[in-house]
């Protein structure tokens, strides 16, 4: 895989390939997810990903259960070149490094509502418990908690 991401399980794992194709353990095996991806991106808020023109994605179904293959891709509103997933909450960072979460999320609303930029530039980004960590344009690692 060229990007993988695991969840809270051994099993709960997604990934893209270098030909931006995605894929989902199912037990044993990987299971083809149609779409492409250059990242994807798991968590209790559900999968979501980015293709390689920076198009933001969300695996309806996947919200509170990510080891499900979903119902399909649905398109949000924005930018981004990496996301990362976690607790009612996804970040990411847009191809100007600019970080972003995203407000609103909650089961009755997985998609959320808006974007809204934070303070600090990271080229990539990961969620983890309340922290998000990344690195900056000259590779420096980032850490800090989050309260959104």
């Amino acid at each position: 895989f060229f990007q993988a991401e695991a969840g809270i399980r051994d099993s709960d794992m997604w990934g893209v390939n270098s030909g931006d194709n995605i894929y989902r353990r199912n037990g044993n095996t990987w299971q083809h997810i149609g779409g492409k991806l250059k990242v994807v991106a798991v968590g209790n808020s559900g999968v979501w990903g980015v293709n390689s023109n920076d198009d933001i994605y969300y695996m309806t179904g996947t919200y509170g259960d990510f080891n499900t293959a979903g119902t399909g891709w649905v398109h949000v509103a924005g930018k981004l070149k990496w996301i990362s997933v976690g607790d009612n909450i996804v970040f990411g960072v847009n191809s100007g490094d600019y970080i972003y979460y995203r407000a609103g999320i909650t089961s009755a609303n997985p998609v959320g509502t808006h974007w809204v930029l934070t303070n600090g530039r990271l080229k990539q980004i990961d969620v983890s418990g309340n922290a998000i960590w990344g690195a900056n344009s000259a590779n420096n690692p980032y850490s800090r908690t989050y309260s959104c």
